[in-house]
């Protein structure tokens, strides 16, 4: 039965080629021992040649040392040609500060990668199960994911294939004891510091009180899922086609207007395949950033935002640019100016102008250029200048104060643009960073009797 969903699985993904070298990942543990056996069956009748790559993590001592033998055993019982090799994970992740579950995977596949290479391979071969993409689905929900995300572990990717990603643990357990072997047991795989562990341990065993057939139910929601997928895929690639303008290596150019002309759910799906293709994977990226770059879309100024690895987008109402290397900064210009009330004068270092005047009430009103003061709150003149070392003032709605470079921080302001947002002073205090945000302490109230407007123009 194992041998036929097995083969099932690799004609459906169309796993494998003739003649194609196969490096199996062999652990030493029941998945990877069912793996390596099944496919040494298998190998005549697909026409493939087998290596086996074990190694070593450095994690569990005496038994990491156990678990070599054991699968060098394998391979000399199967007549199969092994590489095998050590590497201190720990020591590793303690460097880059990182956990020890996603340094050991990096590690993992850099050594598949290498060693596929130095062979020849055209295929990896892994041994995750359906129960390893049941956890990984309920894994990612408790993280938080997307589509793609909620699709699981994919049977093939590049050219690592999963044989036994639609064999549940149980039956791979069944098939190993036929064999009359017992594999290794990784003791890390019961400790609760996990989280896989947590989930497969409690969280599973706690859903099945409520369905006993949860893990099956899971598994089918991850292929009508990955059905879904595939064809949103489809269609973000065509509108990524229409949209594009122009690409390198590390940049590429899209037509804001092609973009905004696919439905709202879709842009998001096409600014994730952007990014994906300039920084060749989405760790990191958040819904939120997603919908901070779809919210700009429409502006005609220029903006610009910074993501996680180096990940710069820029747009200017006509274009969106994706690129991995920073824009080039300005030349810092300081400027310092003095203006009456009521006044008017032009920052010719930003390209804009302050207006002030008087007038008999403060109005509504949403435009961020635009603010009242009570004229109570200001001195003989205002001062108009870059920001400071060290300035601070009180955010309007806020109590107590706060560093003018924390704010800039919060309002996700690029760093480059920071030394060109004027700074409205007077009487010694921040009364308006321009275009942003009023001092809490100049605000207009019942008792103001005269009043100032503020203009970013």
């Amino acid at each position: 039965m194992i041998k036929e969903k097995f083969l099932d699985t690799i004609k459906e993904f169309k796993m494998f080629n003739p003649e194609d070298r196969v490096l199996v990942a062999v652990s030493g543990g029941a998945d990877s021992t069912a793996l390596v056996h099944l496919l040494a069956e298998v190998k005549d009748e697909l026409g493939l040649s087998l290596h086996i790559a074990h190694l070593n993590h450095m994690i569990r001592k005496n038994d990491a040392e156990l678990d070599m033998r054991f699968v060098q055993g394998l391979a000399q019982k199967l007549g199969i040609p092994i590489t095998v090799e050590s590497f201190d994970v720990q020591s590793y992740a303690k460097e880059e500060k990182m956990g020890l579950e996603e340094a050991a995977r990096r590690i993992r596949y850099a050594f598949f990668e290498r060693v596929s290479n130095q062979i020849g391979a055209q295929k990896i071969a892994v041994g995750h199960s359906a129960d390893d993409n049941v956890e990984t689905f309920l894994m990612r929900i408790l993280r938080g994911a997307g589509l793609k995300g909620l699709c699981g572990i994919p049977p093939k990717r590049g050219r690592i294939v999963r044989p036994q990603i639609k064999i549940w643990r149980r039956e791979i357990e069944v098939y190993v004891d036929g064999l009359k072997l017992v594999p290794r047991r990784d003791y890390t795989n019961y400790e609760s510091k996990y989280m896989r562990n947590r989930v497969r341990l409690k969280l599973i065993p706690q859903l099945k009180i409520y369905n006993m057939n949860i893990k099956e139910i899971i598994l089918q929601t991850i292929l009508l899922l990955t059905e879904d997928r595939e064809y949103i895929d489809s269609v973000t690639e065509e509108a990524v086609a229409e949209a594009f303008l122009s690409s390198t290596e590390s940049e590429l150019k899209l037509e804001i207007e092609e973009i905004s002309a696919w439905e709202y759910p879709l842009q998001g799906h096409i600014i994730r395949k952007a990014i994906e293709r300039i920084k060749g994977n989405l760790l990191d990226l958040t819904y939120t950033h997603v919908q901070d770059i779809l919210e700009k879309l429409e502006s005609n100024e220029r903006w610009e935002l910074h993501l996680p690895g180096g990940i710069f987008v820029v747009g200017n109402g006509r274009v969106l640019t994706i690129s991995q290397e920073q824009p080039l900064k300005k030349e810092k210009k300081s400027f310092f100016y003095t203006l009456g009330v009521p006044g008017e004068i032009e920052v010719k270092e930003v390209g804009k102008k302050i207006k002030v005047t008087e007038v008999e009430g403060a109005e509504v009103s949403d435009d961020p250029k635009v603010a009242f003061v009570d004229y109570a709150a200001l001195g003989k003149n205002l001062i108009i200048r870059n920001r400071g070392e060290g300035d601070r003032f009180i955010p309007l709605g806020m109590k107590g104060s706060k560093k003018l470079q924390d704010f800039f921080v919060d309002q996700k302001i690029p760093a480059e643009f920071r030394d060109y947002i004027p700074i409205i002073e007077s009487a010694g205090r921040i009364v308006w960073v321009a275009g942003l945000r009023l001092d809490d302490r100049s605000k207009t109230t019942k008792k103001t009797k005269k009043f100032v407007k503020l203009e970013l123009l």
